[in-house]
């Protein structure tokens, strides 16, 4: 073969040689290209993804503040801006919190804006921005010790605490922890041990020692302690009364039971405190009205007159005999009754005033057991305005005073069990007949009086004499309750149906010169009440975040919200 012919062979082995290094070099650029390509997205999703754990976290951040705010300046914790769960890094978040004021009743709720990024030089890259809805719950606006009842006039928006049944008569806007449960609810019913939140440690000894105290006297009036700086308790060793234009800017500690009289009584709490401590019984008369802005902690019950005025807590109610409406004792003796199963009032419907309406069915009022009150021994007048359903129970009592377990009646005026029925006067293991029949007193406004002098007993209707002669039974000593509409076990088979008006009992009989009405009874019941304005328990979980102590006197965080959650998170 010639030259030429070797030459071009070789020619064109070289050039396909460089076509294969041009194709394999272009080929390995096509590599490169877009493995730089894969390489910056992957770098890019795991920046993405961090920035997205990093503002997961800033939404924890503000959740354990927003549950624990006792070490943030302001009410809540509102937020801050680079924000770092590691020092010195790169990588930084802001966070904005805002109360949801979309209910104004509505204080769970809140709103946090976190936006999480990294800084190269001053360029933010690699953003993340989440925005959630936080709900705390449970929140307990009211907690009782024992099984209670919410009269119609009681609104609470919160979650509940029972320990024991609760009867709702009223409105609970929230859920129930309760062993039973009888009426309507909002939310649902569960059970006790399904809320992980104990009674607050809160005592007179923790608060007295742990801030400056002053001391105030038995009776307030027109007075306004506060605001401190530093922040300061108000105590009083004993019963104190707050008798109307009352404002307390702090705490108030009360050793005995604390009563409320008149109108202008504020509590508010300062920032970490309970507002109100009360070892003894809450007591809201007639007339009277009270605000508590903070967490209010009650070891006895709280007691609201049907004529009050109105109650208003924003914060929390715990109260280890619940809240019970009363009626006041006008003779000033004392002899407060509970009212039970909402009889009604009737505030221009009575013969004198107001009157209460009992519905034959369950409705009753009853006094504490005390022994040391309303004891007839021989002489007394018992007298009482009706207006009578013309249908009765057998043995349907007007009022009963009996023994300290309910067995025993030992004094009561009530409705007897044969036809035509009667009124009698009962004394233990006998009874004494008035003469005055159920359809002398059915349907209209009556006045029953019974006199006993001596062995000599006289009764009276509308003011004239019925019948009179001697009884040698004396009544009982009357050492438990004092029922109002019932007989002594207030069992619903000897109720009274109709109105009841002006109830007065004198350990006494009158003397020879004196008409009725006597003075000084022993007890006396108006029943002018006119139903009272409603109790509103708000929870606010920002303001009854306080400060405690525990058993070795170690500073403890404790709010009234078990727990919380997200009710939404979404990305901006």
């Amino acid at each position: 073969m010639s030259k030429n012919g070797n030459k071009k062979r070789k020619g064109v082995a070289l050039l396909v040689v460089l076509l294969i290094v041009m194709v394999i070099t272009i080929l390995s650029l096509g590599f490169l290209s877009r493995s730089d390509v894969e390489l910056a997205c992957g770098e890019n999703m795991i920046l993405r993804t961090q920035m997205d754990y990093l503002a997961e976290s800033g939404l924890e951040h503000a959740k354990g503040l927003i549950l624990n705010p006792q070490d943030v300046a302001s009410e809540y914790w509102a937020g801050g801006v680079a924000q770092q769960l590691v020092a010195g890094g790169d990588d930084y978040y802001d966070v904005e919190v805002v109360r949801n004021d979309s209910d104004p009743t509505e204080r769970c709720n809140y709103i946090i804006d976190c936006n999480s990024y990294r800084l190269t030089g001053s360029e933010e890259v690699g953003r993340s921005s989440l925005k959630a809805e936080l709900r705390l719950d449970p929140c307990i606006a009211y907690w009782a010790g024992t099984s209670t009842t919410i009269s119609q006039r009681v609104t609470i928006k919160g979650d509940v605490y029972c320990n024991g049944t609760l009867t709702n008569g009223g409105v609970i806007n929230g859920d129930v922890f309760a062993n039973g449960l009888s009426g309507s609810i909002a939310g649902q019913q569960k059970a006790v041990g399904d809320l992980s939140l104990g009674w607050p440690r809160v005592t007179v000894e923790d608060f007295t020692l742990n801030y400056p105290v002053q001391t105030v006297g038995a009776s307030l009036s027109g007075v306004t302690f506060g605001p401190y700086n530093p922040v300061r308790v108000c105590y009083h060793n004993g019963d104190l009364e707050l008798a109307g234009g009352v404002q307390i800017e702090g705490m108030l500690v009360v050793e005995g039971n604390l009563t409320i009289q008149g109108n202008g009584n504020i509590i508010r709490a300062e920032k970490n405190l309970p507002a109100l401590l009360v070892t003894g019984n809450v007591i809201i008369e007639g007339g009277s009205k009270l605000d508590v802005y903070g967490l209010a902690v009650v070891e006895g019950q709280v007691q609201i007159s049907a004529g009050a005025i109105g109650v208003s807590i924003l914060g929390g109610l715990f109260v280890r005999d619940g809240i019970v409406e009363i009626a006041v004792d006008s003779s000033g003796n004392g002899n407060t009754a509970t009212v039970y199963n909402g009889p009604t009032w009737r505030p221009s419907g009575g013969q004198t005033g107001g009157a209460l309406e009992f519905d034959g069915a369950d409705d009753y009022l009853q006094t504490s057991g005390d022994p040391n009150k309303l004891q007839l021994t021989g002489d007394y007048t018992m007298a009482v305005w009706i207006k009578a359903d013309a249908i009765q129970k057998d043995w349907a009592a007007i009022f009963s005073k009996c023994s300290t377990d309910g067995s025993t009646n030992h004094w009561t005026l009530q409705f007897n069990n044969i036809n035509p029925k009667k009124l009698i006067i009962h004394h233990p293991a006998a009874n004494w007949d008035t003469g005055i029949r159920l359809s002398d007193v059915a349907g209209a406004w009556h006045h029953v009086r019974v006199v006993r002098s001596a062995t000599m007993v006289t009764s009276y209707l509308d003011g004239n004499e019925v019948h009179s002669n001697t009884w040698s039974v004396n009544p009982g000593s009357g050492t438990g309750h004092f029922n109002i509409g019932a007989d002594r076990a207030a069992s619903t088979n000897y109720v009274y149906k109709g109105l009841i008006d002006d109830i007065r009992i004198y350990d006494r009989a009158p003397d020879a010169n004196e008409t009725y009405p006597l003075v000084n009874p022993i007890g006396q019941w108006k029943l002018d009440e006119d139903g009272g304005d409603t109790t509103t328990i708000i929870t606010a979980p920002s303001k009854t975040a306080i400060v405690v102590w525990s058993q070795a006197g170690v500073a403890e965080n404790w709010g009234q919200a078990a727990g919380a959650f997200f009710r939404s998170i979404k990305r901006n």
